[in-house]
């Protein structure tokens, strides 16, 4: 059985994009850490912990700086530095683990509780998450389209840092400068 507080209580997040003062954001984990190729890699060399720790910081940095404050995110099967875990946060980022269960099973129990189901945002690219959460007019968003928007806003940030170094309003070693400037 899923414990109760997974499904009840008030998580208020700022906006970013399409997502108000009152969305709850709702990540199918395993699902979004194959979009990133660094994390998939992980996944391929057997190290679970390490891509789910690699996306856990990926996601806060988006969303702290996005001022978002809070985030869940499910991950299928057990945290394996400690089995009897269920839920943890990391920052200020609620994570579940579904244990026996598929992780969309508690995307969607998450879902079914929800006081107003469309003050939710869903980001996963299951199919069957996906077409529940429209069901309930749950707002929704691909994995792959998260990803994108992801890679969007830390290259516009990348590229204002170097505008800023550029127009000598930072200060950047002339060695780092221009080794931006050939190297990438």
């Amino acid at each position: 059985m899923i414990p109760f507080f997974w499904f009840y209580g008030i998580w208020q997040v700022h906006s970013i994009g399409e997502v108000s003062n009152s969305t709850r954001i709702l990540i199918d984990g395993m699902n979004l850490i194959y979009k990133f190729p660094d994390l998939a890699s992980l996944l391929v060399d057997s190290r679970l912990e390490d891509a789910r720790l690699g996306l856990l910081t990926y996601l806060w940095q988006y969303f702290k700086e996005n001022r978002v404050d809070e985030v869940l995110v499910f991950f299928d099967g057990k945290k394996s530095s400690d089995p009897n875990c269920y839920s943890e946060s990391f920052e200020k980022m609620s994570v579940h683990y579904s244990h026996g269960k598929k992780a969309d099973d508690l995307i969607i129990g998450y879902l079914t509780h929800a006081t107003i189901p469309s003050h939710c945002l869903v980001v996963s690219s299951d199919k069957e998450i996906i077409n529940f959460a429209r069901k309930l007019r749950a707002k929704r968003k691909t994995s792959e389209e998260f990803y994108a928007s992801w890679v969007l806003y830390f290259e516009a940030k990348e590229d204002a840092n170097l505008n800023l170094i550029k127009e000598g309003l930072t200060e950047m070693p002339e060695q780092d400068y221009w080794a931006k400037q050939f190297l990438t």
